[in-house]
């Protein structure tokens, strides 16, 4: 294998493309390794999303809170009660 390679570096070389041969590798590489790096990517979130789902269909008690961007609160959220005084907010 290494000698096939030698032989046509050295074959491009005489022909003179060499350079042509060496940018088209070099952009095939390249293409190749973007694809690679986005494929892995947007598995790898597909696969986080998917584990976050079963958590929370196994968890009720985790699907009832749902978690801001920011990493949550501390503050209970729930129905508003009529117990608390008349409070006048406006002035």
């Amino acid at each position: 294998m290494v000698v096939f390679l030698l032989i046509l570096v050295l074959l491009l070389a005489a022909l003179g493309v060499l350079g042509l041969a060496l940018k088209i590798a070099l952009a095939l590489f390249v293409g190749m390794t973007i694809a690679l790096v986005t494929v892995a990517a947007v598995g790898y979130y597909m696969i986080r999303h998917q584990i976050r789902k079963a958590q929370r269909s196994f968890n009720p008690a985790m699907s009832a809170q749902r978690p801001s961007a920011m990493g949550g609160t501390s503050v209970e959220v729930g129905r508003p009660t009529r117990d608390d005084p008349p409070v006048d907010d406006r002035y």
